[in-house]
């Protein structure tokens, strides 16, 4: 559309800004790119197995095949999305053998950030004079979307400058800076991008001030079952949810059971609140119908039925199983070389989840990714699942020797072997 102004004919679009792309997202797509011999992705977190490749699980296969001949229909959901999805996935979560708590509402939602955002829109709406308090690091995401959704973002550092969590500091808002009505923003399991969760004693203690200080916490869980194991991973929720009136769970089926592209996830309500549930979905039904108007069916029919065929749960619970063996494989090996470069790896092994930091200097990050077709987040973040036994010990190797000669000033070329 075009209108005239003075003698010039103009776009309503010529003024528009550019907005800068997502960091991760941009260094992802660079990779892409990149053809290169030896080239290592780090960036994204997709699982990758042994022989770099992201499969589709033999359990996804086998209940997509039963989905596909015995579908009959391609008709509407309801905005709530697939029933035996949501019914599903509350069990899986919040078992009542595991955990006692009233199940205040289930929601499909458009994988793990389509839980946040509509999560974050139900907050902006309902508590708008609340603040979201998010520790840094986190993924990259998280203070984008609660902006999006205009929610007051404060932010507090979750590591400390020489690595390792930062207790103190999130003790700090729970105890002074946060008021009664304030949310706060935890993963309690792998989490993103340190892989450094809290410990048993720190996340009992966190409980404690957020019932004590009367705030909501918003819960993000993508990676089920990469930790230690399906149910050690869901202690911490299980801690939370029965000791507190509420607690939004955001929960993303990309990783856990490799449906990235099909965007599956939850929304789930929990706690001690004896509200009746009807207010409460009737708000997260209305925001999810103005936005999308209800979710796709394939990839929750998948996962629900997954969870509710045994012989299909039981080879999905392996198939995870293995993806944990692997990424704990791989933290064991890379922290037995205990410096890599700068970086002193030794606490990788104690980690959890798909990712670790290696705070490597920016020039080292971007000559990796520019010379040697090494690509990391560019705050170092690496996703363990792309290395193997194929590529580990070349790129522990690469980094030493570039960072070695950085250090005595010479940028000779680096010998890359070729099977990285």
């Amino acid at each position: 559309m075009f209108f005239t102004a003075g003698s010039a004919t103009m776009s309503f679009l010529d003024d528009l800004p550019f907005l800068s792309p997502d960091p991760l997202l941009s260094v992802a797509q660079q990779a892409e790119r990149d053809h290169r011999i030896g080239k290592l992705d780090l960036t994204i977190g997709v699982y990758k197995d042994r022989s770099g490749q992201t499969p589709i699980f033999k359990s996804v296969k086998s209940a997509e095949s039963s989905l596909v001949q015995n579908e009959i229909t391609k008709s509407y959901l309801s905005t709530e999305g697939v029933p035996t999805f949501c019914n599903a996935i509350a069990d899986l979560i919040l078992s009542p053998h595991d955990v006692t708590c009233n199940r205040l509402a289930t929601v499909q939602t458009l994988g793990g950030t389509g839980a946040l955002s509509l999560a974050g829109r139900f907050l902006s709406d309902n508590f708008p004079e609340s603040v979201i308090w998010i520790g840094t690091p986190t993924w990259s995401n998280h203070v984008a979307v609660m902006r999006q959704c205009d929610l007051n973002v404060q932010t507090y550092a979750r590591s400390l400058p020489t690595g390792g969590r930062n207790f103190a500091a999130l003790m700090d808002v729970l105890t002074h800076k946060a008021r009664r009505g304030d949310i706060i923003l935890l993963q309690p399991i792998c989490h993103n991008p340190t892989g450094d969760d809290w410990s048993k004693a720190e996340w009992d203690e966190i409980t404690v001030q957020i019932v004590k200080a009367g705030l909501l916490p918003l819960v993000d869980i993508a990676y089920h079952g990469l930790g230690q194991d399906l149910a050690s991973d869901l202690t911490r929720l299980h801690t939370l949810v029965e000791q507190t009136d509420v607690t939004l769970v955001c929960y993303s089926c990309s990783k856990n059971f490799g449906l990235y592209r099909d965007r599956v996830g939850a929304l789930l309500v929990a706690g001690q609140s004896n509200v009746q549930p009807q207010a409460l979905q009737s708000q997260l039904a209305a925001i999810a119908r103005t936005n999308y108007s209800m979710p796709p069916a394939h990839g929750a029919l998948t996962v629900g039925h997954i969870l509710t065929t045994p012989v299909l749960r039981q080879q999905w619970e392996n198939e995870v199983e293995s993806m944990q063996a692997h990424l704990h494989t791989v933290r064991t090996q890379l922290a037995a070389h205990k410096q890599i470069g700068p970086c002193n790896v030794q606490t990788i092994a104690t980690g959890r989840g798909m990712f670790c930091m290696l705070p490597l200097p920016p020039t080292i990050i971007m000559l990796l990714r520019n010379e040697y077709s090494i690509y990391m987040a560019d705050n170092g973040r690496i996703n363990l699942a792309a290395l193997n036994e194929n590529n580990l010990l070349q790129f522990v190797a690469l980094i030493d020797r570039v960072w070695a000669n950085t250090q005595i000033g010479t940028m000779r070329n680096v010998n890359v072997p070729a099977s990285l």
